[in-house]
């Protein structure tokens, strides 16, 4: 079998304690083989942005899988 990339997204999740909550935020567009350093890089820049404190990251892959 062979394995293609297709796309992928990541998702944010920070804590809202005032509405007691999680927010979700998705970024589309994902690309292939990123690493947990720059997940974890693209979050606290994130985070720099709102006021809320960053909870987890999710990334979603969908790949194809094909026989050659």
């Amino acid at each position: 079998m062979v394995k293609q990339y297709e796309e992928g997204n990541i998702e944010l999740y920070f804590n809202d304690f005032e509405n007691e909550k999680e927010v979700k935020q998705s970024f589309s567009n994902l690309k292939a083989d990123i690493t947990p350093e720059q997940v974890q890089t693209f979050q606290t820049a994130v985070a720099g942005l709102v006021d809320m404190p960053a909870a987890y990251a999710v990334v979603v892959e969908k790949n194809r899988y094909s026989i050659a």
